[in-house]
């Protein structure tokens, strides 16, 4: 017989996942009525944070960075730092008392008799709902082109950058057009000749507007909360990423970075080339190109699209008893936000409470 950590045979609801979205829907559940839950967490509870590069400060204010139940503590800047962030998470499943059980990675999920079975190292864990918490987007993407790059070129994605000292002095190609290209290459400018290539002309929003955060205008003009499916969200969705905070845009003017609008189509070799013709010639080519899907370890017929994505609504799977949460776009424009998880979590529980209660 498959047995819990904990002895028992079956649970209730297995969360997979003590980030921002597990936990609160782990908070949601208990609230609801829920008690027989289980979060389990390859790592650490915050590790995913830990695991930034050195420098990395969320691009949200305190404010904004909080989960139901616990605000965000004050502190010497307007933003957490990733350590900040990663201890708030471990004080926020230990003051709350949550069911985390850390070092315990899900390596396979399928279906079984009653709901779900969860292969892990210390054995396998049966559960009627399973909340997929973990994130959608795990897995660095680097475009094929970075194969074509002779091995003199050193190459890295932002995941695996912590400091200006992983990049060798010369020229750094930083590949993106995000908020995490902009921090890295404003940081690499320090000490080394920056060029970003972004797939279009960045797009700069100031951090305040009259003395308040921006943060605060989206949120009481509505553009947060905006539905996932509303016009406004449409319309966001379908332009580049907007960079928070207009320092690079300055290095750029004061020519200490340069900023080609250009995406790279192709790499030979030492040279790399953008969608322009144009090529450059770095000695650091740093990916600040994002993540794709890795849900290889997902077993269940129908939770998947035919590219691996997850299949839902509003988080609800097509498959009864399976929940998706913390996807962007979810359910409304700040979804992937720390404070957005919030109504979604509830909206989460709320679901399986209902389901529970019927069985």
């Amino acid at each position: 017989m498959d047995v819990q950590p904990d002895g028992r045979s079956e649970i209730e609801v297995l969360v997979i996942g003590a980030g921002q979205a597990g936990l609160g829907t782990a908070h949601w559940l208990r609230r609801e009525g829920v008690h027989d839950v289980v979060v389990v967490e390859a790592g650490g509870v915050g590790q995913s944070w830990q695991d930034r590069w050195a420098s990395l400060q969320l691009f949200t204010p305190r404010r904004f960075s909080s989960l139901p139940g616990r605000r965000f503590p004050p502190g010497p800047t307007r933003s957490p730092s990733r350590l900040e962030m990663a201890g708030y998470l471990a004080s926020y499943a230990a003051e709350l008392g949550l069911p985390v059980r850390t070092g315990t990675p899900v390596r396979r999920l399928a279906r079984a008799e009653g709901g779900f079975l969860a292969s892990t190292p210390s054995g396998g864990i049966r559960a009627r709902h399973v909340v997929l918490a973990t994130g959608a987007f795990r897995r660095p993407r680097v475009p094929e082109a970075a194969g074509g790059l002779d091995p003199a070129v050193h190459q890295l994605h932002s995941s695996r950058y912590r400091t200006p000292e992983d990049v060798p002095a010369g020229p750094v190609l930083v590949v993106g057009g995000g908020n995490s290209a902009a921090q890295l290459a404003i940081e690499l400018s320090d000490a080394h000749e920056v060029t970003v290539a972004a797939p279009a002309c960045p797009r700069f929003l100031p951090e305040d507007v009259l003395g308040v955060s921006i943060y605060w205008w989206l949120l009481l003009s509505g553009i947060l909360n905006a539905g996932a499916s509303t016009p406004l969200a449409r319309f966001l969705r379908s332009r580049h990423e907007a960079i928070l905070g207009r320092q690079l845009r300055g290095l750029v003017r004061a020519g200490r970075v340069r900023l080609v609008p250009h995406a790279v189509v192709g790499a030979a070799g030492g040279s790399v080339r953008l969608a322009d013709g144009s090529t450059e010639r770095p000695r650091t080519v740093l990916w600040c190109t994002g993540f794709e899907p890795d849900t290889g370890w997902l077993d269940v017929p129908g939770a998947l699209d035919d590219r691996g994505a997850p299949l839902h609504a509003a988080g609800a799977s097509p498959v009864p008893g399976l929940h998706w949460m913390g996807l962007p776009w979810q359910t409304r424009v700040n979804s992937s936000l720390v404070d957005g998880v919030d109504r979604d979590a509830r909206r989460t529980a709320r679901r399986i409470a209902r389901a529970v209660a019927g069985q």
